[in-house]
């Protein structure tokens, strides 16, 4: 077994960074003022999703 690690900062190569970045696009559209409308906000996000997207992530 070979251990390759990773440059100290490269998103382009870690998945969760991929996720991050297509949330963001899609948050602009949000403005969530509490907890409450911030966790539903987040739902609808990720609910729109692919499953493709989910299980390449989780």
């Amino acid at each position: 077994m070979t251990l390759i690690f990773l440059p100290p900062y490269s998103p382009e190569l870690n998945p969760i960074e991929l996720l991050w970045h297509k949330m963001k696009y899609e948050w602009m559209a949000f403005k969530a003022r509490t907890a409450e409308r911030l966790q539903a906000d987040v739902g609808k996000i990720l609910d729109g999703f692919g499953s493709d997207c989910r299980m390449t992530f989780c």
